[in-house]
């Protein structure tokens, strides 16, 4: 008897663990309008801000706001490296912590954290993601957005709200 019982227990945990797996979604989306030409124009604003022109690093904080063609990028701290040796924006990473508010006319994204990587032309968001579009919201632990071509992969405990009427 406790021999069918741990073989039941060990079978039930081991189902467990797979379905856990699927629990964890993906979602994909088009999202035409957060597409940029990387030859766009990078303009950014903080109250303040520190350069270390040795490691090529800047520091912006405290209202720091990033336009980035029709991307406009809102965080409390920001941090840029340059590659040496590089003028070409391709090259830029930076990282921004947060809250993060990521917009671009009428469609929001919100997290905690954002890294951009230039030569991917690809913003990765994570912590608390929300994605507002159209007064609908999809939720997720971590968004990863191509500017290249407007595709954006949301990961984690995805969950959408879709709001029939298209009111608030």
């Amino acid at each position: 008897m406790f021999n069918v019982r741990l073989k039941l227990g060990l079978f039930l945990f081991s189902f467990t663990i797979y379905l856990s797996s699927f629990c964890l979604a993906e979602t994909r989306l088009g999202l035409e309008a957060f597409k940029i030409s990387p030859d766009t124009e990078l303009e950014l604003t903080a109250e303040s801000m520190t350069f270390d022109s040795k490691n090529g690093k800047a520091h912006f904080f405290d209202d720091v706001v990033v336009n980035y063609g029709q991307l406009r990028l809102s965080a409390q701290n920001l941090t840029f490296i340059q590659t040496k040796n590089s003028t070409n924006f391709n090259h830029l990473t930076f990282s921004a912590s947060g809250p993060i508010i990521i917009s671009n006319k009428n469609d929001f994204i919100y997290g905690d954290k954002a890294l951009y990587i230039g030569q991917k032309q690809e913003l990765t968001i994570t912590g608390n993601v929300s994605l507002n579009q159209n007064n609908n919201k999809i939720v997720g632990d971590k968004l990863i957005l191509d500017l290249e071509n407007g595709l954006a992969r949301i990961s984690g405990s995805v969950k959408t709200i879709i709001n029939s009427t298209g009111k608030n």
